[in-house]
């Protein structure tokens, strides 16, 4: 089997993020292009058994109306609005939040005509609470990186059970430096959106910290 393609650092310059103003908060965005079909990456984001080999087991209903779980994650939600393949509008419901997460699938057409390409983009729109002003947007953000990264893997070969693989990743050196490089591409995001830098700074700061079990270095 060839190497993969798909490396961490190829990861961070392939995922485009945008933070943006929301009601009573703001919305973390990050969008991506594959080379597959919609059908095929909308398979990958709401099939179950798929799920369970990037990201984690995954039960529900995906019609309006429906509900889902996601047990690994201590997570469930409520399905508000679904367009297959292109639109699926949800709930976020993780311990005492609530928040809203949307995911749009869109065909790119190349202009020479080259491979068929994909466009994924999440946006997750969270409350303007103490949370945000503890952690800003990598909060949010860094975690879906990491779910990205394992959508690009998975999508590159379906076959593959990625959970141990993304596990051990995410507690090696290069998982940590991972890590830190989304959560300062989050803090560049943030000011890009009017943050004031510093203390968009030691937000990211803190971010990365409490991912990586640390005690944050803020100055």
């Amino acid at each position: 089997m060839p190497p993969s393609t798909v490396t961490p650092d190829s990861q961070l310059e392939n995922v485009t993020r945008i933070v943006s103003p929301a009601k009573n908060g703001s919305t973390v965005s990050l969008a991506q292009s594959f080379a597959v079909a919609p059908e095929e990456l909308w398979s990958a984001l709401t099939s179950g058994d798929r799920l369970a080999a990037w990201f984690g087991r995954a039960s529900g209903e995906i019609v309006a109306g429906g509900r889902f779980e996601l047990p690994d994650m201590e997570t469930s939600g409520r399905v508000l609005a679904v367009e297959v393949p292109h639109r699926l509008l949800l709930t976020w419901e993780f311990a005492k939040s609530v928040s809203e997460m949307e995911l749009l699938v869109t065909s790119e057409e190349a202009d020479d005509g080259s491979e068929r390409r994909t466009r994924f983009e999440l946006r997750h729109t969270v409350p303007a609470d103490a949370h945000w002003a503890t952690f800003g947007p990598a909060a949010t953000g860094c975690g879906w990186d990491g779910a990205l990264y394992g959508l690009a893997l998975h999508l590159e070969d379906p076959s593959a059970a990625l959970l141990p693989r993304l596990g051990a990743f995410a507690s090696s050196p290069e998982g940590a430096a991972f890590t830190r490089a989304t959560a300062d591409a989050w803090y560049a995001a943030h000011v890009a959106s009017g943050a004031d830098r510093k203390p968009a700074r030691k937000a990211s700061v803190r971010t990365a910290a409490f991912y990586l079990g640390e005690e944050p270095e803020l100055s």
